[in-house]
């Protein structure tokens, strides 16, 4: 059962990234030095608001925007790794929780104001793609500043179907250059959907394969405490010990198909 609840806790964030080619997490936003008199609830008012805008910016198709709850189940479960990872910078975060891009926000005071400076990073190079710097007076001040600017900074995140574009070419008739667009190969739509359907069975094979495990080690154990019974009943110990070996015997079936399937629909996903 244990087994089936950590399956059931990722399940979100393996449905959301399964849809999406890539993911940017947004960390919380925190105070650059220990006197900013803001509150817990008014900074995650503000990295909620600066996640909405990337919802709104980036297409869905193409990236998954890690909620709170996704980054917290993504970090590792020990106590002092978990710490330790959280001093780190930003980079390294997103490296750890595998998402492509990672944005934070340090709040700061400047020249007597609240200043939010805001960052965006492609975690595999460690490249700095965008920033901008927010000043205010207080904290709305700060909340309608992010609607406003973060738009631009996640912008800069190209969506993966954006055509690019070749040297310039000198037309003979005008002497204008253009440019002219080269297509950008796009994922096959049929192998799309072959792909997601491989991972949802997969999934549903596994998770039958967990349980049968676990139904076996229950119908092991009551075997195990069958009281002995005459030579003539002989015959139900082997009905039990014929349930508990069958449904072993199923569980590693289901674990097996089900990983195969899986890693097929992954595959798909990768080579087309």
């Amino acid at each position: 059962m244990k087994n089936i609840l950590k399956i059931l806790k990722f399940w979100p964030i393996l449905i959301q990234t399964t849809f999406a080619a890539q993911t940017l997490a947004v960390l919380e936003i925190i105070p650059a030095t220990d006197d900013i008199e803001i509150t817990v609830t008014e900074y995650r008012h503000l990295t909620d608001e600066l996640r909405r805008q990337a919802v709104r910016t980036l297409p869905s198709t193409d990236y998954a925007v890690l909620t709170r709850d996704n980054i917290i189940s993504l970090l590792p479960p020990d106590e002092e790794a978990a710490q330790c990872l959280a001093e780190s910078c930003a980079v390294d975060i997103g490296r750890a929780i595998g998402a492509e891009f990672i944005s934070q926000g340090r709040i700061g005071i400047f020249g007597g104001d609240l200043s939010l400076s805001i960052e965006l990073y492609e975690t595999m190079g460690g490249k700095l793609l965008s920033s901008i710097v927010i000043e205010s007076k207080d904290v709305k001040g700060l909340m309608a500043a992010i609607r406003e600017q973060a738009p631009e900074l996640f912008s800069k995140i190209k969506p993966l179907s954006e055509p690019r574009f070749s040297e310039l070419k000198v037309d003979s008739q005008d002497e204008k250059p253009k440019m002219e667009p080269i297509p950008v190969p796009q994922k096959s739509s049929k192998s799309f959907y072959i792909a997601i359907g491989l991972d949802i069975i997969g999934a549903a094979v596994l998770g039958f394969g967990i349980y049968q495990h676990i139904n076996a080690s229950s119908l092991q154990d009551d075997y195990k405490k069958m009281p002995w019974l005459p030579p003539e009943q002989h015959g139900q110990y082997e009905d039990a010990r014929k349930k508990a070996n069958d449904a072993t015997t199923m569980g590693n079936i289901g674990i097996a198909i089900g990983s195969a399937l899986l890693a097929t629909g992954i595959a798909v996903h990768i080579w087309f």
